[in-house]
């Protein structure tokens, strides 16, 4: 008798040691799964040479032919706004912001330091950047110079 009460209780202990286990599995599961979901609400995305193009943005926040310096085609979002300097860059910058519906806000003015986004105006969705190489030997940017001039510079968003 004493011994299928022993065995009860070997028993008992087993089944209740898987239980837990399962639970802690399960618990460690669910926070690496809300780790993943909340990584993925915050991915930091870099803006690549490819989205730039010959020429200037205008004091209004239109595009204007000129070969002088290279500026983004498209608007990107001012979600989480950074941009980063090489360490010996050639170039100089500005931002141009604008609201929800494409219409210019403002510009900051020519930068030639990291922008931490502190600074960007309150009704602004998207920006658009516009670099301005200081160094360039025939001061006209070239196909060639293109992603040189925008490698120097890096964008980067939250998605």
């Amino acid at each position: 008798m004493a011994n299928n009460t022993l065995r009860a209780h070997r028993r008992a202990d087993t089944i209740k040691w898987v239980v837990i286990f399962l639970v802690v599995l399960g618990l460690v599961g669910a926070v690496i799964g809300l780790a993943v979901q909340l990584d993925r609400r915050t991915t930091i995305e870099t803006v690549g040479g490819e989205a730039y193009s010959i020429g200037l943005i205008d004091e209004d926040g239109t595009n204007k032919d000129g070969d002088t310096a290279i500026y983004l085609r498209k608007g990107i979002s001012v979600n989480g706004l950074r941009c980063s300097l090489a360490e010996d860059a050639k170039i100089e910058y500005r931002i141009f912001f604008y609201d929800k519906d494409g219409k210019f806000i403002s510009a900051s003015e020519t930068l030639t330091s990291d922008y931490d986004g502190k600074d960007i105006p309150a009704l602004a969705k998207t920006a658009r950047i516009q670099i301005t190489p200081t160094e360039d030997e025939d001061g006209k940017v070239s196909l060639v110079e293109v992603l040189g001039y925008a490698n120097q510079l890096t964008v980067t968003v939250a998605r």
